[in-house]
């Protein structure tokens, strides 16, 4: 069965609206994928202190990932003692900033922040009807 495309009378309302937030991005590098990046996590967060919060949450758990005692402690440095401060403050200059760890085996992972501005759309408000 065809549906005939939405006219404007059918069509919801939505207004507008440029937002300001921060791309969190986490790439792991890996000889078996010839050191394309592949995808563990993609977000978007409304603050520089939520996506430095992040980072931190998973840099603490990241000893899971079997690594080297050095970068154990390199992470756990940057996540526990204000490491991280340098890159809060690029973030809110609107700077990027990143972290890199290498993995064992030649692997590494890179966590990564950017600012950016992105379109969001809100129904429109239902017209008020008047009171009679």
């Amino acid at each position: 069965m065809r549906t005939s495309p939405p006219t404007a009378s059918t069509r919801t309302p939505a207004e507008a609206h440029i937002e300001l937030g921060f791309r969190l991005e986490v790439l792991r590098y890996g000889p078996a994928t010839g050191f394309r990046p592949e995808p563990v996590d993609l977000r978007i967060v409304p603050t520089p202190r939520e996506a430095i919060r992040v980072i931190r949450a998973q840099l603490r758990a990241s000893h899971v990932l079997g690594l080297p005692p050095r970068e154990t402690a390199r992470a756990l440095r940057w996540s526990e003692h204000g490491g991280w401060l340098p890159a809060l403050a690029a973030l809110h200059r609107g700077e990027p900033c990143g972290f890199v760890l290498p993995l064992r085996k030649g692997r590494h992972i890179e966590w990564a922040v950017r600012p950016l501005c992105y379109l969001t759309l809100d129904p429109a408000p239902a017209p008020a009807t008047p009171r009679l």
